[in-house]
């Protein structure tokens, strides 16, 4: 169904009266869009002496498993900010230092489509989640099926 122009004016209206904020766009909105545009994730890969991976265990309404620790680029963000707010969001510790590796693209994702950068990571602590594994587990979410054989292949430990 195509949106009439007065229904186009009203809807572009609404949009610029949304106000991103560090937490993002409200739900509602992030909830509309993600069946419209591409959304940037930047996905935290993280290697211990041992050459094991660290994931976390996820589970809402996309996903439910392990999954390498990651978040959505917000509007005017950098990478280094995100990087860090998702190190101390989801691991409870603080980022070291960062390289860039690699990017996914997810065409017909659970969530939709989205774009990772991925991003392999030194934490300046111990992670407070998480596990470490050396071989993928059995129940690692779809889309990082693809991202731990990547991450694998590409990267020197």
């Amino acid at each position: 169904m195509a949106l009439s122009r007065k229904e186009l004016a009203i809807l572009n209206n609404l949009l610029k009266k949304v106000k991103p904020t560090s937490k993002g766009v409200p739900e509602e909105v992030f909830e509309g869009l993600i069946h419209l545009v591409p959304f940037i994730a930047l996905e935290i890969v993280v290697v211990n002496k041992k050459g094991e991976m660290l994931l976390t265990w996820r589970d809402d309404k996309y996903w439910r498993g392990w999954h390498f620790p990651g978040g959505l680029l917000r509007y005017r963000e950098t990478f280094k900010k995100r990087l860090n707010e998702t190190v101390k969001r989801e691991l409870g510790t603080l980022l070291k230092s960062f390289r860039f590796l690699f990017t996914e693209n997810y065409l017909n994702g659970k969530r939709s489509h989205d774009v990772s950068l991925v991003f392999k990571c030194v934490l300046s602590g111990k992670p407070k989640d998480g596990k470490f594994f050396g071989k993928m587990p059995k129940d690692i979410i779809d889309a990082h099926k693809v991202l731990w054989k990547n991450v694998t292949s590409n990267i020197k430990f």
